[in-house]
């Protein structure tokens, strides 16, 4: 099941009222109809591939259990982050992530609302 979450590109110049000569440059701003929530960030590992967990700070609140995507990150710039980056358990409150080897880098995450 997926859901589409549409921003609509909005110039918030437009919605004052403010009679110029020539007209502001725009600034925009997107915006949409549905509440949406998304947390990126990354989980170090230092040589282990036991699982990491990383809990969604406070003001993160899903309702259902959100979709994430997880990537390994060679952090030594030796291009050796032959690992597979997997998702052990997720839920409203935390993720859990583990590796396929042991490796010294970082597993970047995006988690996505479903509401």
């Amino acid at each position: 099941m997926s859901k589409v979450h549409t921003f609509k590109v909005r110039d918030r110049n437009r919605y004052r009222k403010v009679h110029r000569y020539i007209r502001k440059k725009p600034s925009n701003e997107y915006c949409s109809n549905e509440g949406f929530e998304m947390i990126a960030g990354y989980l170090t590992f230092t040589n282990s591939s036991s699982p990491e967990t990383y809990t969604y700070p406070g003001p993160a609140t899903f309702t259902s259990v959100p979709v994430a995507t997880v990537t390994s990150v060679d952090s030594e710039s030796n291009n050796q982050a032959n690992v597979v980056a997997y998702i052990t358990s997720i839920s409203t409150t935390s993720i859990t992530v583990s590796t396929s080897a042991p490796f010294t880098g970082r597993v970047h995450f995006i988690i996505v609302s479903q509401d």
